[in-house]
């Protein structure tokens, strides 16, 4: 999974040695909101979530990448009760952009993030002992997307990014649940130059 990520970087770097003049947003720091869709293999259902991100762009190639979202009313059914998750995500990534064309910036991306995870079970959960709880828990995740500068000071973003996330909870329900998954993000920023 990380061969293909290293050449892709190589790529994007000597693409970009000679694609300077074509890029289009380069050494700026932006902030916007983001909209996404998570889902887990175990989950119920998918849902949709919303954020903040902030980026910083050094040069043509490289890019950073802070968000904190929200993510709310994942269920997961167990054989008599229910338990739905909320997390608190806040995440850090590092981009490489292939600056093709000046409306067209495609991206690979790494990253880490924080993840406070909250477990809020059925009324009918408490008969099995089980109590509301929370934990702190840290993943990681790898993707790739594309960004299409409006000017030199907005532009949009889509990307797809795979999150690897087992929390560590005390709950025995939870101890088989795969909490990694397909993430979708769509964002717009608004860089500052």
């Amino acid at each position: 999974m990380i061969l293909p990520f290293l050449i892709g970087a190589i790529t994007f770097t000597t693409s970009a040695q000679t694609a300077s003049d074509r890029a289009g947003i380069e050494d700026a720091f932006g902030i916007g909101p983001r909209l996404g869709y998570y889902n887990t293999p175990d989950a119920d259902d998918g849902n949709f979530y919303g954020g903040i991100q902030a980026r910083l762009r050094i040069g043509t190639v490289v890019g950073i990448e802070g968000a904190v979202d929200y993510r709310a009313g994942q269920e997961y059914g167990f054989d008599d009760y229910t338990a739905t998750t909320r997390f608190v995500p806040v995440t850090g990534s590092l981009l490489l952009f292939a600056p093709i064309h000046e409306s067209f910036a495609p991206y690979g991306l790494a990253g880490i993030g924080a993840y406070y995870t909250i477990f809020d079970y059925s009324e009918d959960a408490s008969d099995f002992g089980f109590d509301d709880s929370s934990s702190f828990n840290m993943g990681y995740h790898l993707g790739f997307g594309a960004e299409f500068p409006l000017s030199r000071s907005a532009a949009l973003n889509v990307d797809y990014r795979y999150q690897f996330l087992n929390p560590d909870t005390d709950d025995e329900s939870f101890e088989d649940a795969d909490f990694n998954g397909s993430i979708l993000t769509a964002g717009i920023t608004f860089y500052f130059n």
